[in-house]
């Protein structure tokens, strides 16, 4: 059965069909969408939901989460900031 994202989250993915994102398929998608705009809320569901090495494997690739959003996940999971490329020059615009 496909996993689903909690109903109250819409509101983050206002730009695509959330019952047609799978939890465990679109991870990178949703951790990036929930750190970037989320809450402690959304903070605390990441985290009961995906494995640290999800989280970090995703923050550590990811072109969309902003350099004070990488910075401050840096700081929480104890990630090397300069292994994000949000916090690298590569970074998108």
């Amino acid at each position: 059965m496909k996993r689903t994202l909690p109903k109250n989250f819409d509101k983050y993915f206002w730009d695509v069909h959330t019952d047609k994102l799978s939890v465990d398929e679109n991870y990178p998608f949703i951790i990036e969408r929930l750190l970037e705009l989320g809450d402690l809320e959304e903070l605390a569901w990441v985290n009961n939901n995906y494995s640290k090495e999800k989280i970090a494997k995703t923050l550590c690739k990811s072109r969309r989460i902003s350099p004070k959003t990488g910075n401050f996940f840096s700081l929480y999971y104890k990630i090397p900031k300069s292994s994000l490329l949000a916090c690298t020059k590569k970074r998108l615009v």
